[in-house]
């Protein structure tokens, strides 16, 4: 019964008192989960989707004018010379027939907008996720060179030993005892500068996903396994911001269209009800309960040349397009290119780095070794230690440079505004 009440009580104070989520470490995130987070929790992202939406709703109260409307209409006048005055209330509905084709037109407008409108949404979407995928993979690295640290900083500490067991045994004077504490130092030092950069690419993670604390998951990239996808055609294809000027230079097509069509006639219908009327003159009908119906036709004639400069106007707009989508496509060439040469560059870094680090790493086994049996300076040993700190931080940063390539490759090819798995 004791330990039943017990569990009662404890039950009933985490019940009233449960553990706050922020206090919780938070559980690494994959790639994947971490841009899927960032698309939804971003706030720039966020207030793009809600313009989409509004534009959307804009879009329907723009047609709504082309609908019939039904409306009352009421009047009262009166002579102020005469005892006289007229009263009547009218139940009407009003239609505006487009006799030119504007309506259409105009719908194709107003969805091309919505078009625009999207496909800047997705370019965001796929700028900002490739940011925040260099951001993560930077994270990673970040959190392998923290690693990396702790183990040089473990070696230096296994040196430092061997040093103090010799210079009790003094068979090695002060000054290499001093050499293997400031080695000591210099390691605690780089374990707290891998420490911050792993800290500011957290706090950058963060920022991107809407305040929401976020670790990464700490894999390390393997560079046979890193393959480069990127072409023109496909990124032509692709890419959200060549899909809005596309959209834009239809849409200007058009807009010289409508213009065109400044000076059509239109034809204005309404049917009234007449539900009420005072009149007090002598000499008007009473009309109450009955129905009327009213045809006006508008032909324009002139309009100032309005529909001549605004056609004008559109096509030349139209010729600015088509020179935006050349120089656009002059644009995605070039990085294409770049991305191309930056890998092939990256990749064979990559490669001499490797090959470093593995000479530099037999390097410190052989001099760790011949100094234990004393055939070896400790100066020797110091510059196999920093050599080899040298060639892993150098191999981690070659690697980053590789991974961070395919990622601008993703953005060019537009890939993350269509996807976040890949």
């Amino acid at each position: 019964m004791r330990r039943l009440s017990l569990c009662l009580m404890l039950f009933a104070f985490f019940a009233m008192f449960p553990l706050s989520p922020g206090n919780a470490s938070p559980l690494p995130l994959s790639e994947e989960a971490y841009l899927e987070l960032v698309r939804e929790r971003n706030g720039d992202l966020g207030a793009l989707r809600k313009e989409v939406e509004a534009q959307l709703f804009s879009i329907r109260a723009d047609v709504a004018s082309q609908r019939a409307s039904l409306g009352l209409v009421a009047e009262e006048d009166r002579w102020l010379q005469h005892d006289r005055g007229d009263r009547y209330l009218d139940l009407t509905v009003t239609q505006r027939i487009d006799l030119a084709g504007r309506y259409g037109l105009q719908e194709r407008d107003l969805l091309l907008g919505l078009d625009l409108l999207k496909s800047r949404y997705a370019d965001s979407v796929n700028e900002l996720l490739a940011r925040a995928d260099s951001a993560y993979r930077q994270a990673v690295m970040a959190a392998l060179n923290r690693e990396t640290a702790e183990r040089i900083l473990e070696q230096r500490r296994e040196s430092l030993q061997v040093t103090q067991e010799k210079f009790d045994k003094e068979l090695v004077p002060i000054l290499d005892l001093l050499r293997a504490r400031s080695q000591v130092d210099e390691g605690e030092a780089l374990v707290l500068q891998a420490d911050q950069t792993y800290e500011q690419q957290l706090i950058e993670m963060r920022t991107l996903a809407g305040g929401t604390p976020v670790v990464p998951a700490v894999e390390v990239p393997a560079a046979a396994r890193l393959v480069l996808s990127v072409d023109l055609d496909g990124a032509w294809e692709r890419r959200p911001d060549v899909a809005g000027l596309r959209f834009s230079r239809e849409r200007t097509v058009v807009q010289r269209s409508l213009a065109a069509k400044g000076l059509a006639p239109f034809l204005d219908l309404s049917v009234g009800w007449r539900l009420g009327e005072d009149y007090r003159s002598i000499y008007m009908e009473d009309n109450q309960g009955e129905l009327l119906a009213k045809a006006v036709l508008s032909i324009p004639l002139a309009d100032g040349k309005k529909t001549a400069n605004a056609t004008r106007a559109a096509a030349l707009l139209i010729e600015k397009a088509d020179r935006e989508l050349e120089a656009r496509r002059d644009s995605l060439a070039k990085e294409v290119a770049l991305v191309r040469e930056r890998w092939d560059r990256a990749l064979e870094m990559e490669q001499l780095r490797r090959r470093q680090m593995e000479r530099a790493a037999e390097e410190l086994e052989i001099a760790e070794m011949m100094y234990r049996e004393g055939l070896a300076s400790q100066l020797d040993l110091i510059s196999a230690q920093e050599t080899d700190q040298r060639s892993r931080t150098d191999h981690l940063s070659a690697l980053q440079e590789l991974w961070l390539v395919l990622a601008e490759a993703d953005r060019v090819m537009g890939r993350y505004s269509s996807a976040v798995s890949r």
